[in-house]
């Protein structure tokens, strides 16, 4: 059944980070990611030296396209990586906070 008053974005096929904008970003960036069928999905934040410096989503989510924002307030400028997981997908992206 169709509707005019409702639109559905069609679910993507392939898992992976799809945006981060605004790249390099100060203070807070969004991070979207693409998510083909239920599932569990961990999003996080490292610096260059491997520490987890941000937890942005850890638990089951829903297919379709997630944004979650990263505010980096109280972080050094430079170079930081996204991980997105779900089961043994990985995505992995590059961003760098410019102060």
């Amino acid at each position: 059944v169709e509707s005019d008053n409702a639109f559905e974005a069609p679910l993507p096929t392939e898992f992976g980070i799809e945006t981060v904008y605004p790249n390099p970003f100060n203070p807070s960036t969004t991070i979207s990611v693409a998510l083909p069928a239920d599932a569990n999905l961990k999003v996080v934040v490292y610096n260059v030296n491997g520490q987890l410096v941000h937890l942005l989503a850890d638990g089951n989510a829903a297919a379709g396209y997630h944004n979650f924002t990263f505010n980096a307030d109280g972080l050094a400028s430079g170079i930081y990586f996204v991980q997105a997981q779900s089961g043994s997908n990985v995505a992995m992206q590059k961003i760098m906070l410019v102060k």
